[in-house]
């Protein structure tokens, strides 16, 4: 039998709510080991709020939390998260059976399939004042812990891909339809709508078939087949996130998004990325070929095809790793305009990010 590799989680960003699934700091710029909470073996993805993180695993559909459960973003469970826990201080397991998983500010959501019709069932914890919890127009809060659980309507299909930004959700099925709801004032839900949108609700107006989505702030980035490399983006064209678009992004392999700017990988291993780049250079001159990104709030985190693990944007947290070896060239806690590489002993195996805050995967 083949010897599984020992995999660990290290962390490392914002930490003022234990977000990271360590002991509490504000910031956590030397990447620091977490303790075990589940198997490493099968990271799907990593989402975070703006003080939590939530991990899903890909075989067993296990999702994991850690960070401020104020406003019971971190989905209330009987394996012991109660509700007088102002904040989950490490990693704990709430839920079983996602497929997706997604976070705004200050809510979760997770996709579960219907056991007979595979059409995604919504299960949406915390607050949100611009409808994203998806439970009409009464229901602002839900931390699991309430009797009575409204109920969302399944989507009418099965899901492919699912994004949350700052107040808003997306979810594209996989036919190619796109739902989403929360905050609709700038047209991160098309033009149709405007102020709220608090149920999910059918987006039209994209004319191609959606595979992919991600979501800024304010806007959201659908893309088609990777062979045709159709996009558009919903929203206003602040930071000429719209004008600047490139004609196709044909052959993209990942997508990505900042608060304010996009980020495409493509197969090749080079990327594009426009928007806000004010604070800090979105791509830096003489990138590496890129094997895998994570993109945050206001940074990225890469893994070169010659597997270095490097990063750059706004890195006051840490979420850049410690920088202070290029005290020189940091101005405004930006790495603009170069990367820090940052090393681990071992095989980079994933990466994530979310608000200020970063994870690797190493065995």
């Amino acid at each position: 039998m083949q010897e599984l590799r020992k995999r660990s989680l290290y962390v490392f960003g914002s930490n003022g709510e234990c977000q990271l699934g360590i002991s509490a700091a504000d910031i956590v710029d030397i990447p620091t080991l977490a303790p075990d909470f589940a198997i490493l073996e099968n990271i799907r993805s990593i989402k975070g709020g703006d003080n939590h993180t939530i991990v899903l695993f890909a075989d067993t559909r296990v999702m994991a939390v850690a960070g401020s459960n104020r406003k019971g973003q971190c989905l209330y469970t009987t394996h012991g998260i109660t509700e007088e826990e102002p904040r989950v201080e490490q990693f704990q397991t709430v839920h079983r059976g996602a497929v997706f998983i997604a976070a705004t500010c200050e809510s979760t959501a997770q996709i579960i399939p219907h056991p007979q019709t595979g059409q995604g069932q919504l299960n949406i914890h915390g607050q949100g004042h611009w409808g994203e919890l998806g439970y009409g127009d009464d229901v602002t809060v839900f931390s699991g812990f309430a009797s009575g659980r409204p109920v969302i309507d399944p989507l009418p299909g099965r899901v492919a891909d699912f994004a949350g930004g700052v107040w808003h959700y997306v979810a594209v099925l996989q036919d190619g339809s796109v739902y989403g709801w929360g905050k609709a004032r700038l047209g991160q839900l098309g033009s149709k709508f405007s102020g709220k949108v608090t149920s999910p609700t059918k987006l039209d107006g994209i004319p191609f078939k959606s595979v992919r989505v991600t979501c800024g702030k304010d806007f959201t980035y659908l893309v088609g087949d990777s062979s045709t490399g159709e996009h558009i983006v919903l929203g206003k064209d602040k930071f000429n996130i719209i004008s600047d678009m490139p004609a196709n992004v044909s052959g993209w392999k990942d997508i990505g998004a900042t608060w304010h700017a996009i980020v495409v990988l493509f197969e090749d291993g080079k990327l594009v990325a426009w928007g806000r780049n004010t604070m800090w250079q979105l791509i830096p001159p003489g990138l590496p070929l890129i094997e895998k990104m994570a993109v945050g709030s206001e940074h990225v985190l890469a893994l070169t095809k010659n597997g270095k693990l490097i990063s750059w944007g706004w890195g006051k947290h840490g979420n850049c790793g410690d920088l202070s070896h290029l005290q020189e060239k940091v101005k405004n806690d930006m790495v603009s305009g170069f990367w820090n590489e940052i090393y681990l002993a071992g095989k980079v195996d994933f990466i994530g990010a979310g608000y200020c805050t970063s994870f690797v995967v190493v065995s």
